[in-house]
This record gives structure tokens, sequence and C-alpha cells, in this order.
């Protein structure tokens, strides 16, 4: 029964993610379609971001009281359903309002999913169902550009929207079927957003996540721009080459959750940022097409291994009625700035440079930032 509900979570995370990342592989059409900078383009994923920002910080209040099933179930809803008006919408605003809902909707996922998953499993197992759990993000930043890819010539790209959407519900129906709800706790004032911010290890596991975030989900949000307007190529051939890059992010997200369960977090979150941040800083090097696709395959293989290892050592760092409030306020600050802000940076550094310029800072920068991870405080625990 623990695989079984294992693999409907799987289901739902790999949906969830899917509602969130499926915009940037058509951001090169919604940019022509809606005549739109790369900055202004790079903006709807700040609006995005915001909702999903917004949502983790506000679920770690709501779901140990409400119910963590019932907010699952409730943000899939209002995903799936800003997704839907996709179809009807035209301008940059509305776009951008649905967006915004999306995000309102994802967000509700991870801060509830985890509490579950920590009680289905025991403490010495959460890094491998954690990383298991997260081979769902791996696999669909690699489905989505090629499903985009494949789904042009057969349809426009808002119809590829409504059948995620509706395949998303499905998914919905079996984990309202066969999950339940996790014994419901006693949530004390005590456990209010301040009181785990005095958690120091927290503040710095924010900064950590802000970098790995824009690594990840921030540079993929721009690889298309990156890919056509810079390196020329055609947009069903960067698709495709973006999709296939992802493909050795499913392995190393597994291969991640066992290895902090055998070598402890603080290791791992050293390495997996360090090869983050230099493979970043390769990606906005590589020039010949052969480089690359090698430097986007590196690239989103290393950057993928830390949100496994970063989830682990916050489920570690609290306890189990602390976790939802955690999980939303580190990964909120992360997703504002790494996947909302540094989008539109990106955008911005394009309009006035290039795209290279924007995601070489970046990687240097994440490079620097592994260092800090000596700072963790509670030792024992990582």
């Amino acid at each position: 029964m623990k695989w079984l509900l294992l693999s409907i979570f799987w289901g739902l995370w790999f949906f969830n993610f899917s509602t969130r990342i499926i915009p940037s592989p058509v951001l090169p059409l919604i940019e022509d379609e809606l005549m739109l900078s790369h900055a202004r383009a790079g903006g709807l994923f700040t609006f995005l971001y915001a909702g999903y920002a917004f949502s983790l910080l506000m679920v770690g209040t709501m779901a140990p009281r409400v119910g963590y099933k019932r907010c699952i179930i409730c943000g899939f809803l209002c995903s799936s359903s800003a997704l839907f008006f996709v179809q009807y919408t035209y301008s940059y605003w509305e776009l951008a309002s649905l967006f915004l809902l999306i995000g309102l909707g994802c967000g509700v996922y991870l801060p509830s999913i985890m509490p579950m998953i920590t009680e289905t499993f025991p403490r010495e197992h959460w890094g491998k169902a954690i990383g298991i759990h997260d081979s769902a993000a791996s696999l669909s930043i690699l489905f989505m550009p090629l499903y985009i890819s494949l789904g042009l010539n057969l349809f426009p790209w808002r119809r590829l929207l409504l059948f995620l959407c509706i395949a998303s519900m499905a998914i919905v129906l079996l984990f309202w079927i066969f999950s339940r709800e996790p014994r419901r706790e006693k949530v004390a004032g005590r456990y209010a957003a301040t009181e785990v911010l005095k958690k120091k290890d927290l503040w710095y596991m924010m900064p950590l996540w802000i970098v790995a975030a824009a690594c990840c989900l921030g540079v993929y949000s721009i690889i298309p721009l990156f890919l056509v307007r810079e390196r020329g190529l055609p947009l069903d051939l960067a698709n495709t080459v973006f999709g296939i890059s992802r493909l050795g992010g499913i392995v190393v997200s597994i291969a991640a959750g066992f290895l902090v369960d055998r070598l402890g977090v603080r290791r791992m979150l050293f390495w997996t940022l360090f090869l983050t941040g230099l493979s970043t800083a390769g990606l906005a090097m590589a020039r010949p097409f052969n480089s690359l696709v090698g430097a986007l395959f590196f690239q989103a293989t290393v950057a993928l291994g830390f949100f496994p290892v970063g989830l682990a050592t916050i489920s570690k760092l609290t306890t189990s009625s602390e976790r939802s409030m955690a999980m939303g306020v580190v990964i909120s600050v992360g997703v504002i700035f790494g996947l909302g802000v540094a989008p539109y940076l990106l955008g911005t550094i394009a309009d006035r440079v290039n795209f290279q310029t924007g995601i070489l800072l970046l990687g240097i920068l994440t490079t620097l930032s592994s260092f800090s991870v000596k700072y963790l405080i509670n030792s024992r625990t990582v």
C-alpha cells in the first residue's frame, strides 16, 4: 500500500510540476503572438511564481488545520481551471492573471505532500522516498518540451494545455479514492511562521534554495528563447534538444535521495550546488552545437540533484508539526527570487546584452554559494 500511495504521489507531482513548466516550451510562441519583449515574456513567470510563493506561505498555516488531502485537491482544481481558461485568453494581462492562478493552485502541493510522505515512510527511508517522488519533476522536465514539440504538429498550443488539464484531474481522482488524511495534529500558536523562522539553519537554506531554483527552473524558463534567439535553432529542434537534455535528471533525483541517507545532507548539499554552478556557467559558454547539447544535458542532470537533498534537509531540521510551515517559508523565498525574479532579470539582461551573460553570472554566484553550506549549525542532524 505504501508504494501504491507513493506512485500516486509521484503522479500528482508530475502533473503539478508540468502545469507550472509547460508555458516555457511555448514561450517563443506566446512572445510572437502577443508581440512581447524578452523581459515581458519572462515577466509572465513572475506572476506565476508570485502566486506560487503566496500559496506556499499560506498553506503552511492552513494545511495542518484544514487537512493536507483537502488542500491538495483544492489546489489542483484551481490550477487546472486556470489552465482550462487559457483557451480563451488573447491579451497579456488576461494570460498573466491566469498564470497567477496557476501558481496559487500549484503552490499548495509540496508543503501538503511532504508530511504525508514522512508519515507513510520511516525516518531512515525519507531520503529514498523523497528522491523517488522528486524524480517526477525530472521526468516532467524531460517530457514537456517533447510533448510540445511533437504535439504542435497536430494541435495548437492552447489545445495541448487543455489535454494536460484533463490528465491532471484524472490523477487527482485516484488520489481522492486511495489516499487517507494523516492523523490530525494539534497545531499550537507557537508554530507560527515567526517561530519557524527562529531556526537559523532554515535561514541558511533560503539563499541556497534561491540559487538552486534559479539555475534549475529559472534558467529552464528562458532556455527555449536562448536556443532560438541566440543560438539560432528552429523552435521544434530547440524543444527536442531541450527535452532530451533533461533525461539524466531522472536518475540523479533518485540517486540523490539514496545518497543523502548514506552520506548526510551537508555533503550532498555542497556537491549538488557546486556542480550546478559550474555546469550553468559552462552552459553559457558552450557554442558549437555538440558542445551546447552536452552542456544542456550536464546542467539539467546535476541541477535537479539539489531538491530531494534540500527537502530531506528541511524534513530533518523540523518536527512534524513545523514541517509544512518550514517547507512553505523556505520554498516560497526560493520561488519568489529563483523562479519569479530570475527569469525576468535574465530577460532584462538579454534585452540589454544577451542571455549568455546572465546565465554565466548566475553560474558563478551558485558555485560560490556552495561553500556557505559549512555554516549549517545543526551538524548532528545534518
